[in-house]
């Protein structure tokens, strides 16, 4: 049994497209995250973090990031953040000052916890998929060079993988997916790495490590894996309606467990009450 110390819980958001329906309108994504809130505050154990992994409003307009800041004001516990390609870094800066920046990009390492968490910026201005430069690299680099012997969760918005849905997907040799992979290949450290942009839960391996993809706050991405002609339409389903998901990422000292989740359609229909304690009983007996 790990010490709690060793221990920690990383709620992770993702995808939020606060102010979609425009300046001034009823946000149904504000609603969504709302319930998403309120479904990891139902937690007994409750997070050490909340991770929110890029595309946070719709546009980048100021306006959407002060809604974005309202939205999580009741949060009382710290929040982390990385862009996303529907981003804009400078308005984004203003509304949250005390959000740390290494050489213009909104990526740092926290160190405040049993696991070391390091926030990439895969933002490219007036570009969809994701984009790592080579200072950003340098940067990255430099930052697993500092503590070579610390457990590290990479954060970033665009997944440095191939999901095979063709439309929002990035290839296995995009120059910046290459680069990350000649980086990451000098360090051991990196125990996961989690990303959103898909508006889906995936999982995959990179090289020797695995990679999740966070569920979205805003509607799902369609689950459709053949390929697509930008040029030919053929009626596809691109986003559905959906519940809004969220993952918690456990630490335990040694291990992380990725756990995604959507938030619950009603009411529990068991609880760990007198009623019905034998249920545990029974599935933790000779544990």
């Amino acid at each position: 049994m790990m010490n709690d110390q060793n221990r920690m819980i990383i709620a992770q958001i993702t995808d939020l497209h606060i102010g979609f329906e425009g300046e001034g309108e009823i946000c149904q994504n504000s609603g969504k995250l709302q319930s998403v809130l309120r479904n990891i505050d139902t937690q007994i154990l409750k997070p050490d973090v909340l991770l929110i992994t890029g595309d946070l409003v719709e546009s980048g307009s100021h306006w959407a990031y002060s809604q974005l800041r309202d939205q999580l004001r009741g949060v009382d516990y710290p929040i982390l953040w990385a862009v996303g390609n529907h981003d804009n870094r400078d308005a984004f800066a203003e509304i949250f000052p005390d959000a740390e920046f290494n050489a213009g990009f909104l990526q740092y390492a926290v160190e405040d916890w049993p696991l070391r968490i390091i926030t990439l910026d895969t933002l490219r201005p007036e570009y969809h998929g994701g984009y790592l430069c080579e200072t950003r690299l340098k940067w990255l680099d430099q930052k697993l060079s500092e503590r070579p012997s610390q457990p590290t969760l990479i954060a970033m918005h665009h997944p440095p993988i191939d999901t095979g849905i063709a439309w929002m997907t990035e290839r296995d040799d995009a120059p910046w997916i290459l680069g990350l992979k000649a980086v990451l290949k000098k360090h051991d450290q990196v125990v996961h790495i989690t990303a959103g942009h898909i508006h889906r839960s995936i999982f995959r391996k990179f090289d020797n490590l695995t990679v999740s993809v966070c569920p979205a706050i805003a509607p799902e991405v369609s689950l459709e894996l053949a390929p697509i002609d930008p040029n030919l339409p053929d009626n596809r389903p691109l986003l559905n309606t959906s519940f809004p998901g969220y993952c918690l990422h456990h630490w335990n000292g040694d291990t992380l467990t990725t756990h995604a989740a959507t938030v619950t359609a009603g009411e529990a229909i068991v609880k760990h009450d007198s009623d019905h304690a034998f249920i545990v009983q029974h599935t933790m007996h000779g544990k």
